[in-house]
């Protein structure tokens, strides 16, 4: 059995694909600012300790894990959100993950961010991120760490929906027996599974002048679009999730899709427990991590370590 321990959790992507690999692990501990985040996780899952806020608590006193995995903000980095980089203050929590790795020396982390993450202000955030993670030593002043990182598409694992992020594996020398390397792409499964609601309604007036706008060429081919400003359909491929995936339309079907179909296209179950608004569950599931993504994740280094997953 391992241990695990994530902050900026999220809706706890992390532990539903151990749940869905059928690891057994202990949930030590869950961090998240957001109080209907919270909400979701409680609803779902049992972390022994929640905390509220990895600014405000003392590193040293955490729960040792094997596991660790945090998703800090990317709206600092993201190319839809602000750009602050380093100057915005959420990006001081980046700086946390690392004190938390560095003091409690998991035998794994994750990281994961914006594909853009690496080349905000010219890349210089992300290559100190890296060579932060390469050089933390241990009491004998050595190095404890094997660093991986690299982007994943959630498209390539199995999930239509083309969503870009990076990943970055620290695997610790001491349980490394092979290199980690990057799961290859698998077929992709046709995103009308995904859709729970097969039927096919009346265009509305409002939606009649968001598809004349677009100006789409095959209107009845398998599209879904964000808005009317920002559109890059592919055809049967979802656009990259946001917190705003509320407004994400499909063209064969002339609606919106529904909360179910966004925790589906991030791989959740259709169990998880909605236990928020719609509008708060929208902006949890844009801010998720994809589950099909930690799972190959998660295969590769219990293939790849001594780390014990049964």
């Amino acid at each position: 059995m391992i241990t695990i321990g994530t902050d900026c959790s999220g809706i706890e992507a992390p532990i539903e694909a151990l749940k869905q690999l059928g690891v057994p692990f202990e949930h030590k501990w869950a961090c998240e600012i957001d109080q209907f985040a919270r909400q979701s996780i409680l609803a779902n899952y049992n972390p022994e300790i929640m905390y509220t806020d990895i600014t405000k608590r003392d590193h040293s006193q955490l729960p040792d894990v094997d596991v660790y995995v945090c998703g800090f903000p990317c709206q600092s980095f993201s190319l839809m959100g602000k750009k602050g980089g380093t100057r915005d203050p959420r990006s001081n929590i980046m700086r946390h993950c690392i004190e938390v790795i560095k003091t409690k020396l998991p035998a794994v982390f994750i990281l994961e961010n914006v594909k853009n993450f690496k080349y905000v202000e010219k890349g210089k955030p992300y290559t100190s991120l890296i060579n932060n993670l390469m050089t933390i030593l241990d009491l004998q002043g050595e190095r404890v760490y094997n660093v991986y990182p690299d982007i994943y598409n959630t498209k390539h694992y199995g999930i239509p929906q083309n969503r870009e992020r990076l990943y970055i594996i620290g695997i610790r020398f001491d349980i490394h027996t092979d290199v980690f390397t990057k799961p290859i792409p698998t077929t992709c499964k046709p995103l009308d599974d995904f859709i729970v609601d097969k039927t096919v309604y009346k265009l509305s007036n409002s939606c009649k002048n968001i598809v004349r706008k677009l100006k789409l060429i095959d209107y009845q081919k398998g599209y879904i679009f964000p808005n009317s400003n920002y559109v890059n359909p592919l055809e049967n491929v979802s656009p990259t999730l946001s917190t705003r995936c509320d407004l994400f339309f499909h063209t064969s079907y002339n609606r919106y899709l529904t909360t179910t179909e966004c925790l589906l296209l991030q791989g959740f179950p259709i169990t998880f427990n909605q236990a928020v608004s719609k509008t708060q569950l929208y902006k949890q599931i844009g801010n998720s991590m994809s589950v099909n993504v930690l799972k190959v994740i998660f295969e590769e280094v219990i293939r790849c370590t001594t780390l014990s997953f049964v």
